[in-house]
């Protein structure tokens, strides 16, 4: 048998202060698609374990496998890919609902609600929508929270913003560009970008996978500084100069701020650059390391200790609420499961695992990778 090859764990979506945000559609984007399975089914028919089966299977095989991890639960898997072979497979259900776009072309169906006792989960159908009802509405309470958690974040970043001297800025960025992208100029052929979270806001409160992400890369270069001092804005900066000069990037995003880029791959150049700030800091080796507090005019900050205190206290407050909240909906979810389990068939789920798995491993040996 093979040995293991590389494994990723990632979020393909996030509880964000925008509510549930999804960058499904980069999970594995139609064009470079051999194959994508759509699976649809309730809470706790069994999406999740079958993801990570196959998931294990291949990786034992020898393939790089790519998790792609549940926010709302962080045990739980949304979708597996498979980027060797152009496969994946992904829960296609509420919230982050997916339909095929060529069906039978590309992509296919996986309906495990063949699987369950219709009779069985009928004779809930109260307390089922009772309980969703609930649940619903245990995330839109989160949501809130983390929408005013947000806001009083924000003045925190304002007043490091109105610090920040532009010109020390600009020069980090433009040598950052300069080290990183100098052999080559703007190309005729911009390169790609592939977007998803590589932390999450989750019932556990923030959690990251970041070492599958940036720990590999030959080149790690770690951004630090305070909230609001451009660390974005220079990962942001070096990455449209990559795509410009025909570099492929892959895009991770903030979930407290869904469409600001936080950290961002360049894998022909075998590069990583990282935002290492609370909640998600960076504690693996740095080749270069960059501190926008540099970039800072303490005494304008030292004017506003007291008002960035206050505002550090009811964020963490808030923050705190919404992770509350979040745990709440998980444990409804919990519930709802136990609505559905008893009356799965899970041993008639076998077959259809077996064929699944026989057609990954046939489409590996037609391209011949094992």
């Amino acid at each position: 048998m093979t040995a293991q090859a590389d494994v990723r764990r990632v979020f393909p979506g996030s509880n964000t202060p925008q509510g549930f945000y999804s960058y499904y559609q980069y999970l594995l984007e139609q064009d470079r698609a051999n194959h994508i399975f759509v699976i649809k089914g309730g809470p706790g028919t069994g999406k999740s374990t079958f993801l990570k089966r196959l998931g294990n299977t291949m990786n034992s095989e020898g393939f790089n496998v790519e998790y792609h991890h549940c926010s709302a639960d962080n045990n739980s898997l949304d979708g597996v890919v498979f980027p060797q072979l152009g496969i994946a497979l992904l829960d296609g259900t509420a919230p982050h609902v997916t339909d095929p776009i060529h069906p039978g072309a590309i992509d296919e169906i996986i309906n495990f609600g063949e699987f369950w006792d219709d009779a069985g989960i009928r004779a809930h159908r109260d307390q089922i929508v009772d309980v969703s009802a609930r649940l619903s509405a245990t995330f839109q309470r989160g949501f809130r929270y983390l929408k005013a958690a947000r806001s009083i974040y924000g003045d925190i970043e304002i007043v490091h913003r109105e610090a920040v001297h532009r010109g020390a800025l600009n020069q980090m960025a433009a040598t950052l560009v300069e080290e990183l992208l100098s052999d080559r100029w703007v190309s005729h052929t911009p390169g790609r970008t592939r977007h998803l979270f590589g932390s999450a806001i989750t019932p556990d409160g923030p959690r990251n996978h970041l070492d599958t992400l940036i720990g590999p890369m030959g080149r790690k270069v770690v951004i630090k500084g305070r909230p609001g001092t451009g660390k974005a804005t220079l990962v942001e900066k070096v990455a449209a100069h990559a795509i410009e000069r025909g570099y492929d990037v892959e895009c991770f995003h903030c979930p407290f701020d869904p469409e600001k880029t936080q950290h961002i791959l360049i894998p022909e150049l075998d590069t990583g650059i990282v935002t290492s700030v609370a909640p998600h800091v960076w504690t693996g080796p740095a080749d270069m390391l960059i501190d926008t507090d540099d970039a800072l005019e303490e005494r304008v900050v030292q004017r506003h200790d007291s008002r960035l205190a206050r505002a550090q206290e009811l964020y963490q407050t808030l923050f705190d609420t919404a992770i509350a909240a979040l745990s709440e909906a998980k444990s409804l979810h919990d519930e709802l499961e136990m609505y559905y389990i008893p009356y799965m068939d899970f041993d008639a789920i076998a077959p259809l695992y077996e064929r699944v798995r026989d057609y990954i491993l046939q489409v590996a040996g037609d391209s011949a990778l094992r």
